[in-house]
């Protein structure tokens, strides 16, 4: 029976709903297909680098090996181990850790994120930097296992390559930033080498090649001072005492850090400790004392030390050596000094601005 002009029409627009949802079927596979090839696509296949807070509690151990660049001489292989709650410099010397330092570099692993495969094969490893030779290599271990292993190369428009341990390939990353990674040696290490507060001192006595001084100090004045010229002089109280100078003294003390430290293997001798060109003192209220001796420069105004109690011998800011080497005219109001300033008023002083470091003129970066 022929088929009606209607009913015609019914088929024929069945077939092309038909052959409409195939066609959109497939297309949409198509795109799909496509959109894995997108950077967007990629991204679900990407290895996921980002540590969180209870990974991070983990890692107990980290090894960071940073090849030569330039002048820079030999690489530096540092170790860092968790004892309880605090972090050990552990490679290439044994002491304390900069706890902040470490934790801002462990604090970096929760931003890591890799955006993009840039090569698959180990073929680009040299021309990006993340070849064994050229990286810094970062490993973070918790227990017996590896929690991240990662090799930085070189940065540029795309991120940070990077590579995987134990993965080919080399990917782009983003959230890494080498000023927490690439530290020297002393970037590492605690480099607090006194610490008290200023109500708790009592006196302060100084011996340099100018003489002698003696300050008693109490609840922030000075209640008697003295000056003995040379080592035959007679103690007399300092002319023209300016009371906020050891009020700056103690800035320079209180918290005091080190700007570096000696090579193992220097001899008090080798940097002019064994015969000291100054020693300043500190009594505290509880009867302790915090002594520093002082040698030769170290680099450019800087001063080698040692602190009583401690073998290590450091490198001490010219700002803070100076209160300990320096004649009575450190201590007397300046002529054009106006009333109620002190040294933190200087223009130098100035430039580095509130809140210094300790040991450091205020803000010294």
């Amino acid at each position: 029976m022929a088929l009606s002009t209607e009913n015609k029409l019914y088929i024929s627009l069945g077939v092309l709903a038909v052959l409409g949802g195939a066609f959109f079927l497939q297309s949409k596979k198509e795109k799909e297909e496509a959109a894995s090839y997108t950077l967007s696509g990629q991204a679900a296949a990407l290895p996921k680098l980002e540590l969180s807070d209870d990974d991070l509690k983990k890692i107990d151990k980290i090894t960071i090996s940073k090849p030569a660049t330039g002048d820079a001489g030999a690489p530096i292989d540092v170790e860092l181990t968790k004892t309880g709650e605090d972090w050990k410099l552990t490679k290439p010397i044994e002491a304390n850790a900069n706890q902040a330092n470490v934790k801002s570099l462990l604090e970096n692993l929760k931003s890591l994120k890799a955006t993009e495969l840039i090569d698959g094969s180990k073929a680009s490893y040299a021309k990006f930097g993340v070849s064994d030779d050229k990286a810094l290599h970062a490993v973070f271990s918790k227990g017996n296992g590896v929690a991240l292993d990662l090799y930085f190369g070189e940065s540029g428009g795309r991120g940070q390559m990077t590579r995987i341990g134990g993965k080919d390939g080399v990917y782009a990353t983003k959230g890494y930033s080498s000023f927490l990674y690439a530290r020297d040696v002393k970037g590492w290490r605690d480099m607090a080498i006194l610490k008290f507060e200023d109500p708790d001192v009592t006196n302060v006595t100084i011996d340099n090649a100018n003489g002698s001084f003696a300050f008693v100090y109490d609840k922030g004045k000075t209640t008697k001072n003295e000056f003995k010229k040379g080592k035959d002089g007679t103690p007399a109280p300092i002319k023209n005492y300016d009371e906020s100078k050891l009020v700056d003294l103690l800035r320079a003390y209180k918290a005091l850090n080190a700007d570096n430290f000696a090579d193992k293997g220097k001899t008090e001798a080798d940097v002019g400790l064994d015969k000291p060109v100054a020693t300043i003192q500190f009594t505290l209220k509880d009867g302790a004392k915090r002594q520093v001796r002082f040698g030769g420069t170290s680099e450019g105004s800087s001063r080698w030390a040692k602190v009583t109690g401690s073998d290590d011998i450091w490198s001490i800011s010219s700002w803070a050596a100076e209160w300990a080497t320096s004649d009575e005219k450190k201590f007397q109001k300046s002529e054009d000094k106006k009333p109620g300033s002190s040294d933190a008023d200087h223009p130098n002083a100035q430039h580095f601005g509130g809140g210094m470091p300790p040991g450091m003129p205020p803000g010294h970066p």
